[in-house]
């Protein structure tokens, strides 16, 4: 009888947090590293942390991030510099942002609610797909779902309410050092501690400031500057007249109509449902709808515009509308048999992810790759030769010794088109002489490789004279006549 209760209790919830983990494994493709993305610049600093050298100088400026860093860092530590532990954090709190939609729409309405919000994550294709991308993207909005919650407790907690006020501020502190914008949606918080709002603001902001504060002392502990983890982050960012800024192909509202009606869109079906959802809470007059209505027009609003000041408008931003947007769906739904609608999002889900190309890369980039980075740690440490950039720059990052150099990014959106093309190039490109050993191996083309990568793929030797260190079917590593390299 007891496990039959305990069942019907977790059980639903552990079944849906079973299906967001075998989505996500299912669609994992590993890391992208784009030559110049954050990702890449991320996993360096990471790597770098890892070997022991904090953020430092113009282009490191992530030390405001620790959060979303030093996690990775630990992973790193303890499983090893591979695709599978960049991705383990983001993995983490995109099960993370699963996990908040049910204990939000349980404590909004009903469980049954809170299961079909949770479902609704975890089949989310934008979620799925960031899952394993070493971006802020699929762990801040987890952040601020979990300090929203903590207001929501506190404004109906008797006795309590200042212990969760401050859980509520070391979420949202959390949040900021992840993405600094996570402290956008402040207003958020306070609208879910609104009954009690003079009772907790203090002991919240104090929670909220004690995450960087901590973050500092740490840093100064550790040799670096104690302003880092606060300030650092102003060093890269332009700004621009967001009025001026602002054009229809580009936003956000066009991303979501045209993304409607296409099988192949993340955003597949949202805009839709969506409009439909909030037109049933608007003729309703659904009164538990108040706060995630609050919250996603808060977080659209912010990204459609104030991103405008200093950024571009990727997809992969409107994670942060992920949250509250099911939960309204789930609210619409409220009676509904969960099960129906967390079946109909894994099929769309599905049907989407699937129609992405990458996925038949994973075989070679990730698994394949893999083995060949256990391979080389076997050898004398020594800079790599490799036709493929997605190689090339996983296997520089991982296999690195000393301290890797973060190159500086420029956003195209401020950029002149002179500028733009100058930036697509690798410059220097690196030297095959240099190389201590040449990974062969299946070569996959990507939009995000340099522009002139196939001038460096010309200068790799063949493979004829050389001497084979190592064969692994697909892949071999073989050793460069070298004798002056140095280590990466």
């Amino acid at each position: 009888m007891k496990a039959r209760i305990r069942w019907e209790r977790w059980g639903p919830l552990t079944l849906i947090l079973m299906l967001g983990v075998a989505l996500r494994v299912w669609c994992w493709v590993g890391p992208d590293m784009a030559w110049l993305s954050d990702e890449s610049r991320f996993a360096t600093v990471v790597k770098n942390m890892t070997n022991g050298y904090l953020p430092d100088g113009p282009t490191e400026w992530f030390g405001t991030r620790a959060v979303l860093l030093a996690p990775a860092a630990l992973f790193m530590r303890l499983f090893g510099a591979s695709d599978v532990s960049v991705s383990i954090w983001p993995f983490i709190g995109s099960m993370g942002a699963v996990l908040m939609a049910y204990l939000l729409g349980r404590d909004l309405a009903n469980r049954g609610v809170g299961l079909m919000a949770a479902g609704l994550v975890a089949a989310a294709p934008i979620e799925v797909r960031l899952s394993g991308f070493l971006r802020p993207d699929a762990i801040m909005p987890a952040f601020v779902a979990l300090s929203v919650w903590c207001a929501l407790r506190a404004a109906r907690s008797e006795s309590h309410a200042t212990r969760w006020a401050v859980g509520g501020g070391l979420a949202l502190g959390a949040g900021w050092s992840v993405r600094e914008s996570a402290l956008i949606m402040a207003p958020v918080v306070i609208a879910a501690a609104w009954p009690v709002l003079r009772r907790v603001i203090v002991p919240g902001i104090i929670g909220a400031v004690s995450v960087p504060l901590t973050t500092a002392l740490v840093w100064v502990l550790l040799g670096g500057s104690a302003m880092a983890p606060i300030s650092s982050a102003g060093g890269e960012l332009a700004y621009r007249n967001p009025i001026a800024a602002w054009n229809w192909s580009e936003s956000y509202t066009s991303q979501l109509l045209h993304g409607a009606l296409r099988p192949n869109d993340l955003l597949f079906f949202a805009g839709p449902v969506v409009v439909a959802t909030l037109s049933v809470h608007w003729f309703r007059e659904e009164r538990r709808a108040i706060l995630p209505m609050i919250w996603l027009a808060w977080a659209f609003f912010y990204l459609e515009f104030g991103t405008l000041l200093n950024v571009t408008k990727p997809y992969r931003y409107l994670t942060l509308c992920v949250i509250p947007a099911a939960i309204l769906v789930a609210l619409a739904l409220d009676g509904l048999d969960v099960r129906v609608a967390v079946v109909a999002a894994t099929v769309l889900s599905v049907w989407v992810l699937s129609s992405l190309p990458i996925r038949r890369y994973r075989s070679d980039d990730v698994v394949l790759l893999s083995r060949v980075s256990a391979q080389l740690a076997k050898l004398p440490a020594g800079p790599i030769a490799t036709e493929s950039y997605t190689w090339w720059t996983k296997l520089h990052i991982y296999r690195a010794t000393s301290r890797l150099t973060v190159p500086k990014a420029e956003d195209p959106a401020f950029s002149t088109p002179a500028r733009i093309r100058q930036l697509r190039q690798m410059t220097p490109l690196p030297l095959v002489t240099d190389a201590r050993y040449l990974v062969t191996g299946p070569v996959h083309p990507r939009g995000g490789w340099p522009k002139n990568w196939s001038q460096y793929r010309e200068t790799v030797p063949s493979t004829e004279g050389l001497e084979l260190v190592a064969d692994l079917g697909r892949a071999q590593i073989w050793r460069l006549p070298v004798t002056n390299a140095v280590a990466p």
